[in-house]
């Protein structure tokens, strides 16, 4: 019996995009190699190519548009191997985005604001779910007898609509026609839109859980920073794939954007979050060509994930029927190096300690397209935010607007809110019920600043009208930060903390330059404000925003664990189903943001690290693990504070203490 998908922990993604002109589909299916694959990696799922954006299907289905030329029934092939096999097997499957679907029925398509059909996006308010997407998709549940499927091309692929069916739709909700941008009702009209899609998904979803209960599936990227909602589609499992270039950052970010989310059918908090992973590309593209990634490379990008909790799998071209037979080895090792830490990582919860806030109202104030992250600034700032947070060495949490609302916020020991322009108001109010009930909030960012202004106490001007060069000083050194600043007079009840300069040729211009941070007592707790925006930090990395960050954090907030030895070790808190708590290290050296490197094949190693583990009891052993290695420890009962030596990390290790 192969896994359902919230039981799955490590799968395999294969898909070609086939096009209008494919020919030869399955001349070289290889199902021996396929096998030898499939027996050497051992995945718990496969996807496979049914239909890419091009909206041509590479099998020969009786519902849909399929490949001119077909010599061999290639799912067929996958089915039958995999199901042998006790392995789930999944269709990568384009939904919204269908060329095929609008060269044969031009009337299906999205129109933008100027009246102009796509050739490629379909109108979710139009027949296409009903008369292509949900004949397809049972065809491949009943017909195939696949376990689900992975739909690609949906939120971050939909456009604002202005076609028939959208118009129609429009006028019959609110008695006019839809409005165009600039207009006073456009955000009106982009909500619309939204909920058409939303509406869509739902649709489809419980169209094809009707005819086939147990086909489970996905829709790329819904309720990730690209949808950052709480999750009310029945949707089986949540899912996404990172950038092929640059993507230990992009797991780093969109793991902790999915790690609290919730599905209905696991909405209980004190149950482990399942039906979640992410999709490492297995090769890099520069120039439109691929590089194979080598295996430390891939090791890195999927302890990513796996420390967070979350399932992974990687991305292999599928070659028409048949697949690259010289990484099969390389896989199977990536395949070893996470199962060995199966037990010990999946399905983990975070141990809480510091909290971001990723905000709904923010994410979409302002906005002039549908979904997707791209040039938020809200998600930008949030992005540098946590990468200078991660990088000061303190386990972090992204935290939604609905799954803060929701949770306990005292569990934290600080939550910090990036640059945004606007809030919840029941969340602000959440927020300051937390520090005046001794809670530690830090707001950064000009706007943020501002929002919250009444409770920092202190005077605010304008903001820069621009990203601006300042000094950031961490107490010791300068560093440059592009960015906008507002000017902060601090009143009778706040306190500065820091300073910045627009000089760095000495050391006197940090004590007399503009206004960095202040804190102020409220109640039991106290407010930080930051009064730039930290976002930047992102593209333009020193260590002395990086301990900027870390003193702010430090001066209110001491963590259940710091590493000593080396800033660049990813530390990520969690706590097993059996009450262990896990010390999640992730080696972060490499060469993984260089553009210039396609692939690497070293990460070096990190040697002579302390871990500072506040303990109320003395452990009775530490050990790291996959290789269950006894560590080396000293307790003082009077600080309750347990040093561990760690004489070296190679990419990820988990440390656990009983």
């Amino acid at each position: 019996m192969a896994k359902r998908r919230s039981e799955s922990f490590f799968g395999m993604h294969f898909d070609f995009h086939a096009g209008p002109g494919q020919k030869n589909i399955g001349e070289n299916a290889n199902p021996e190699l396929i096998a030898r694959m499939l027996d050497a990696v051992k995945p718990d799922y496969v996807q496979c190519d049914t239909k890419g954006h091009p909206g041509i299907s590479s099998y020969p289905t009786k519902v849909g548009n399929p490949a001119p030329e077909i010599n061999a029934d290639i799912l067929r092939m996958w089915r039958k191997l995999t199901a042998e096999r006790g392995i789930a097997l999944y269709a990568h499957h384009s939904g919204v985005w269908d060329n095929a679907a609008i060269e044969k029925n031009p009337d299906w398509a999205a129109v933008d604001a100027e009246g102009k059909p796509s050739k490629e996006k379909n109108s979710v308010f139009g027949p296409y779910a009903e008369k292509l997407l949900i004949p397809q998709l049972i065809e491949l549940a009943v017909d195939y007898g696949l376990d689900g499927a992975w739909v690609d091309g949906e939120c971050w692929a939909v456009m604002l609509d202005y076609s028939k069916y959208a118009a129609d739709e429009y006028f019959k909700l609110y008695s006019e026609s839809p409005p165009r941008p600039g207009d006073p009702d456009f955000q009106k009209y982009l909500k619309f839109n939204r909920d058409g899609f939303r509406e869509y998904v739902t649709r489809y979803v419980n169209a094809v859980h009707e005819a086939a209960p147990n086909f489970q599936i996905a829709s790329n990227w819904l309720y990730t920073s690209y949808v950052p909602e709480e999750p009310t589609i029945p949707v089986d499992f949540l899912s996404g794939d990172y950038s092929p270039n640059d993507s230990l950052n992009t797991a780093r970010f969109e793991g902790r954007c999915l790690q609290n989310q919730r599905l209905p059918a696991f909405a209980d908090p004190s149950v482990p979050n399942h039906g979640w992973d992410l999709m490492a590309w297995g090769f890099s593209m520069a120039d439109g060509v691929p590089t194979v990634k080598e295996l430390a490379q891939l090791c890195q990008e999927a302890a990513a994930i796996i420390m967070l909790g979350g399932g992974f799998q990687f991305y292999n071209r599928q070659c028409v029927g048949s697949i690259q037979d010289w990484p099969i080895e390389m896989w199977a090792k990536l395949a070893e190096f996470c199962r060995a830490r199966e037990s010990l990582c999946h399905n983990a919860i975070p141990v809480p300690q510091v909290a971001l806030l990723f905000s709904e109202r923010a994410f979409y104030k302002g906005k002039t397209d549908l979904f997707t992250p791209h040039g938020s600034r809200h998600v930008e700032d949030l992005r540098g935010l946590l990468f200078a947070t991660l990088d000061a060495g303190y386990s972090v949490e992204i935290l939604m607007s609905h799954y803060m609302l929701d949770c306990d916020l005292a569990r934290y020991g600080a939550v910090i809110v990036p640059n945004l322009e606007a809030i919840e108001p029941s969340l602000k109010d959440k927020l300051i019920e937390y520090v005046a009930q001794g809670g530690n909030l830090i707001v950064t960012g000009h706007n943020s600043c501002e929002i919250f202004r009444a409770y920092l106490d202190v005077e605010i001007d304008g903001a820069s009208d621009k990203p601006t060069y300042i000094r950031v000083w961490d107490g010791a050194r300068f560093a440059p930060l592009k960015t906008r600043y507002c000017n902060a007079r601090p009143c009778e009840s706040s306190e500065v903390i820091s300073r910045f300069a627009f000089g760095d040729s000495s050391s006197a211009e940090a004590a007399s330059g503009p206004v960095a941070a202040t804190r102020t007592k409220y109640g039991e707790g106290t407010i930080t404000g930051v009064y730039f925006d930290i976002g930047p930090y992102a593209s333009m990395k020193s260590p002395v925003v990086r301990n900027f960050v870390d003193k702010i954090i430090g001066s209110v907030f001491t963590p259940t664990v710091r590493v000593h030895g080396s800033r660049l070790v990813e530390l990520m808190l969690m706590r097993g189903a059996d009450g262990h708590l896990r010390i999640n290290l992730l080696n972060t050296s490499g060469v993984h943001s260089d553009s210039h490197y396609r692939a690497f094949d070293e990460i070096p190693p990190l040697y002579d690290l302390t871990l500072e583990l506040r303990t109320e009891y003395e452990p009775k052993a530490i050990y790291c693990e996959p290789e269950h290695i006894p560590l080396e420890y000293a307790y003082d009962k009077e600080k309750g504070v347990a040093l561990v030596k760690l004489p070296r990390l190679d990419i990820h290790c988990v440390v656990t203490v009983d």
